[in-house]
């Protein structure tokens, strides 16, 4: 499987810093919206964890990410977002997209072999659709979308049956998610765009889709993309992005089960936790 993705020397969460009259505010941890978080690291050393998913039942987070950096062998595994336990996901080819059925809380894995059904509780996976095809994307809502590797198309997979997305048949697709009223959000080499489910009429986001690196909805289905350079959420009222956070070279996102921040850098996974009882200590500069 072939992937584009730049690799960045420095690793970093950028803390609040504001310099104001003199005073100097320091965090410890993000703040966000006026809201302390703390920073929890999930798990370290692995290579570029991407295409992010939660199992809201037991709060564990499934990913993809490189074997080794000269190629493009990718390994599905979890993190437990309680216990922090960590495994690979067995018997899946070359595991890379990974989505939830939130309601029947089954976790599904797209691969340069096709897509599977894992059983987290017998750590099995089972073959169930797309056979032969590389898969890029995939997303669960009440039932199953996914995209291809290298041609870039959509397809529903329904008892085992594969077929075109219509309404986007004649569209290059890269990431995709559906948010709360049924509108699909999605990129291509032309831009982000939201189309809301049985229209032909796309309405677009963003004029490019370069530094995209990942679309998600948080618990409420609220659409949010990671980028480059941070993450932001999407505004539907004024057709916009606006800006949550700065991270620099994020590349996955996701939302644990009390809707809190979990996402990815080059090297390691972190979940961002509010505090009410904490704050930004404030310093008096000579």
């Amino acid at each position: 499987m072939q992937i584009l993705l730049l690799l960045a020397s420095a690793v970093f969460i950028k803390a609040a810093v504001i310099e104001k009259n003199k005073e100097e505010i320091k965090c410890d941890g993000i703040i966000i919206g006026d809201v302390y978080h703390d920073i929890e690291i999930l798990k370290t050393d692995i290579d570029r964890p991407y295409l992010l998913a939660v199992d809201y039942s037991t709060n564990t987070v499934y990913f993809s990410y490189s074997l080794n950096k000269d190629d493009d062998i990718f390994k599905t595994a979890y993190v437990n977002l309680n216990t922090k336990e960590f495994a690979e996901l067995q018997g899946i080819n070359n595991g890379f997209a990974q989505t939830v059925d939130q309601k029947s809380h089954e976790i599904y894995i797209g691969g340069s072999s096709g897509i599977y059904k894992y059983n987290h509780k017998t750590k099995t996976g089972k073959h169930i659709g797309a056979k032969g095809n590389d898969i890029w994307n995939i997303y669960f809502k009440d039932i199953l979308y996914y995209s291809t590797f290298p041609d870039q198309f959509l397809y529903t997979l329904i008892n085992g049956e594969s077929s075109r997305f219509k309404e986007l048949e004649d569209t290059k697709v890269d990431q995709f998610v559906i948010d709360n009223e049924d509108i699909m959000f999605f990129t291509n080499a032309t831009g982000l765009f939201g189309q809301k489910k049985g229209s032909q009429d796309a309405i677009k986001y963003k004029e490019s889709s370069e530094g995209i690196r990942g679309l998600t909805t948080d618990i409420n289905g609220n659409v949010y993309i990671c980028t480059a350079d941070g993450i932001f959420k999407i505004e539907k009222a004024t057709v916009s992005l606006d800006k949550v956070l700065d991270i620099d070279d994020a590349f996955g996102l996701a939302f644990d089960n009390e809707n809190n921040i979990v996402y990815s850098d080059a090297t390691k996974l972190v979940r961002l936790k509010p505090n009410k009882y904490k704050t930004c200590e404030i310093e008096n500069q000579s």
